[in-house]
């Protein structure tokens, strides 16, 4: 169980208020929860933005590079 908190400790950064929830706990008589501590401290879900990407054509590429690279590449 020890090492079960300290992962979670760990993991979620919630070191100060896991010994709190710890302390009240057994303050109450009653051992930690490891289950009920992980549900508390889960992460609060995120919704992932939707991201559209729109790709230039290749050709435009072409103007971004000087037109004597080639030579330059050759000697």
């Amino acid at each position: 169980m020890t090492v079960e908190l300290l992962a979670l400790a760990h993991e979620r950064a919630c070191e100060a208020e896991l010994a709190e929830a710890i302390a009240a706990d057994l303050d109450a008589g009653r051992l930690p929860d490891p289950a009920r501590l992980r549900a508390r401290f889960m992460p609060e879900e995120a919704s992932i933005p939707s991201v559209a990407v729109e790709l230039a054509p290749l050709h435009l590429y072409d103007a971004l590079v000087p037109a004597n690279t080639n030579e330059e590449i050759a000697a």
